[in-house]
């Protein structure tokens, strides 16, 4: 494990889209998001995913040429067809759209279809929560986790995601699978050879398992009650786009050419139509650090709030650099000699 400097990293990823002809709009979104999710610390869904995304670009999964297009259906309503080109990309773009609508009604939805993996979420809570707005922002994705009670799999980790404009400090935000983990970091743990936590994954019974050599899918969040918001999840993604819904959606793994047809459900609120922004921030600022303040129980060293650690991780790799693994590096390195990439360009990543 070694730390790289984002700045060495935004590089050499510039370098390796620019090889695969893919134009600046699409790539400088994707880059800043996987930076900015690594710089968090949110390493299942940051740098990492670079290789699979380019891999899914020369396979003809993720379209370098879309002709995204994006309506208005209503005063605060919009549908964004990407195209299937990067999620990142279109999911960006389609939260500009729905704080545009907030900014001019209060409120703005964007609902995106014909999309692919879309990274963080918090990606695009942030941009509204940037914008003094309210962030919200939900996709389904393929069928990896066990419905409550049942021995298959057929819902995805479809996140939730919100973000509150905070004075002083980076948005409140929290963002989070309705599995009790994501799909990526499971596939981090096998990787790293690592046993899972209980209650995070199950075999192909059904049953529970920490072997990750075991592991077919995972299990909900909270039982029913995760599996019940992943399910409100599902059909505001799958459902108002208009989308492939459960296990009718196109696998991430294994890659190959076909399109992943994901739908995503992006809002922003606009804050200063209910109360004016800087009381609002300054009460999500107190509220937080009430919190904090709070004696902390047995076995907890302080009580935190949704996305405390990630400011702390962020605060140390802006300033150190992010965490690049060996296996990350080998990946790198696939991709660079599949592009004719120099590495030496690069020591800092690849080494002497």
């Amino acid at each position: 494990m070694k730390d790289v400097k984002s700045g060495m990293i935004r590089d050499f990823f510039k370098e390796v889209f620019s090889a695969v002809k893919c134009p600046e709009s699409l790539s400088v979104p994707v880059i800043d998001g996987l930076l900015e999710t690594s710089l968090r610390g949110v390493d299942s869904h940051g740098i990492r995913l670079m290789p699979h995304y380019v891999e899914a670009a020369l396979a003809g999964r993720i379209n370098l040429s879309p002709r995204m297009s994006c309506g208005e259906t209503s005063p605060t309503t919009a549908v964004l067809d990407a195209d299937n080109t990067f999620g990142i990309a279109a999911a960006a773009r389609a939260m500009e759209k729905s704080i545009e609508l907030a900014g001019r009604q209060g409120m703005g939805c964007t609902v995106v279809k014909n999309s692919t993996h879309f990274g963080a979420a918090a990606i695009y809570a942030h941009q509204a929560a940037r914008a003094d707005m309210i962030g919200l922002c939900f996709t389904s994705v393929d069928a990896l986790v066990f419905p409550f009670g049942a021995k298959r799999t057929f819902l995805g980790t479809n996140p939730f995601c919100f973000a509150a404009p905070c004075e002083g400090e980076a948005p409140f935000c929290l963002d989070m699978a309705t599995s009790a983990i994501s799909w990526n970091k499971l596939r981090q743990y096998k990787e790293k050879g690592l046993p899972l936590e209980p209650g995070w994954a199950a075999d192909k019974e059904g049953k529970a398992c920490t072997d990750v050599e075991k592991a077919a899918g995972l299990l909900p969040a909270g039982g029913y009650k995760g599996y019940g918001l992943g399910l409100v999840i599902e059909i505001l993604c799958a459902l108002l786009a208009g989308m492939p819904y459960g296990e009718h959606i196109p696998k991430m793994y294994p890659l190959n050419g076909e399109k992943r047809q994901l739908g995503h459900f992006l809002m922003a609120l606009d804050v200063s139509r209910f109360v004016e922004v800087p009381v609002f921030k300054n009460r999500v600022r107190t509220l937080c650090d009430e919190l904090r303040s709070l004696p902390a129980a047995g076995g907890v060293d302080r009580v935190m709030v949704a996305g405390d650690p990630e400011k702390a991780v962020y605060a140390g790799r802006t300033a150190g650099g992010i965490p690049v693994s060996g296996e990350e590096v080998k990946n790198f390195r696939r991709i660079a000699e599949k592009l004719g990439v120099d590495e030496k360009k690069y020591r800092p990543i690849f080494g002497a």
